[in-house]
């Protein structure tokens, strides 16, 4: 054996590392990976799931049709096959992005539901930044006031906003200020007015969780021992809190967000259809009712490659917050 392999048997010499290019391009296939396998779990089980929900073709041939008809429209869009010839197809066409029409209106779903992703786009980031703008200085404000009435009450509140489920929040909303108020529209897209309660309704659990997380990373700091000298020199705990500890405190809370995507995905599912926007949610629950394959396949590909997206992105600015995660120490 070699001095220098000794030296770094011995652990003298730390092992070498692969070059910064070679370890990009290996989290770049991880994530694609990962990605695939996802995507492909996920739409098998959709698969076979929504074919056991029912008949399209008794749908599609309307209230009223005759045995013959159904099995007209069956044998046209190909559900008389045998279903292990229809899942090799589907695997056949999703390797092509083809992912069909749809079965309502004839249009390639997947440009439908690229149609209603930047109005999903636009509210998902308008919540992520009100729950920035509500989470982190409630959070704040929690940490430097957690012995006094002003934390309390914060708990308290955030601890309301988890319990509460988004739907019967947003029914309370749209009672106040659009029924009761009148400032606000109930329904639709397209306007900032519009995009008020739907964006509030779908923030208040995340926003809630994002400060009661704070709270509790920021008061654990206050036992190191730099902020109790820094509280012996004076130091007021809120300017403490804001240029010292939050710098720590915000690696947790952005794990935190990048996990919440999901949840902000499958909320604005509901939050959509309650306030009837079109985005990409309701379009969703639409083609379930409906029994729109295409549709609800295309759904849910694009939202897993943008979950699986927003986790990669989460892990690159993890990276950045603390370079020791991301292997460039």
């Amino acid at each position: 054996m070699s001095t220098a392999t000794s030296a770094v048997a011995a652990g003298n010499v730390p092992p070498r590392r692969p070059p910064r290019g070679r370890r990009v391009l290996r989290r770049i296939g991880v994530h694609l990976l990962r990605l695939v396998v996802i995507t492909f779990g996920i739409l098998s089980l959709l698969f076979f799931l929504m074919r056991l929900s029912g008949d399209p073709a008794a749908v599609l041939a309307g209230p009223g049709s005759g045995p013959g008809e159904i099995a007209r429209v069956r044998h046209e869009l190909g559900l008389d096959r045998p279903l292990g010839a229809q899942y090799l197809d589907f695997l056949r066409d999703m390797v092509q992005f083809d992912l069909g029409q749809s079965l309502i209106n004839g249009r390639p779903a997947l440009g439908l539901v690229l149609d209603r992703l930047p109005a999903t786009g636009l509210l998902t980031a308008a919540t992520l930044a009100t729950v920035l703008l509500i989470g982190v200085p409630l959070g704040l404000l929690a940490a430097t006031y957690h012995r006094r009435l002003p934390g309390r009450l914060i708990s308290v509140v955030t601890a309301l906003a988890q319990a509460t489920p988004n739907f019967l929040l947003g029914v309370g909303l749209i009672w106040l200020f659009s029924l009761y108020l009148g400032w606000l529209p109930t329904y639709g897209s397209g306007t900032a007015a519009q995009l008020v309660l739907p964006t509030v309704t779908l923030a208040a659990f995340t926003a809630a969780k994002v400060a009661r997380v704070l709270r509790g990373d920021l008061l654990e700091s206050f036992g190191a021992d730099w902020v109790r000298t820094a509280q012996a020199k004076g130091v007021p705990t809120l300017r403490l809190l804001v240029r010292h500890a939050l710098r720590y405190a915000a690696l947790p809370t952005l794990a935190l967000l990048t996990v919440e995507v999901s949840y902000l995905v499958s909320g604005a599912v509901v939050v959509e259809t309650l306030f009837a926007y079109d985005g990409i949610g309701k379009q969703l629950v639409d083609a379930v009712y409906n029994r729109d394959y295409p549709v609800v396949q295309a759904t849910v590909l694009v939202v897993a490659i943008a979950v699986v997206a927003v986790g990669a992105l989460g892990e690159w600015l993890t990276g950045l917050l603390d370079p020791r995660l991301s292997g460039r120490q």
